[in-house]
């Protein structure tokens, strides 16, 4: 996985509506010791609620 990607989020338990969607890989991170990716919604600000973090468990990786 590398910055720019596109991942799908397959769960998330802060935000369940925002699963499914398809988003885009700002950065690679850690979260509590574990691997993770920053991620961009889209133009503008996040809503509210909306996490910027997801580990990787939660995602998969699209192919072109």
């Amino acid at each position: 996985m590398n910055i720019g990607d596109k991942i799908r989020i397959v769960k998330c338990d802060v935000c369940p509506k925002v699963v499914g969607k398809i988003v885009s890989v700002a950065k690679i991170t850690t979260i509590d010791g574990r691997g993770g990716v920053e991620v961009r919604f889209g133009r503008g600000r996040p809503q509210l609620g909306r996490p910027s973090v997801v580990g990787f468990d939660d995602v998969s990786l699209i192919e072109d």
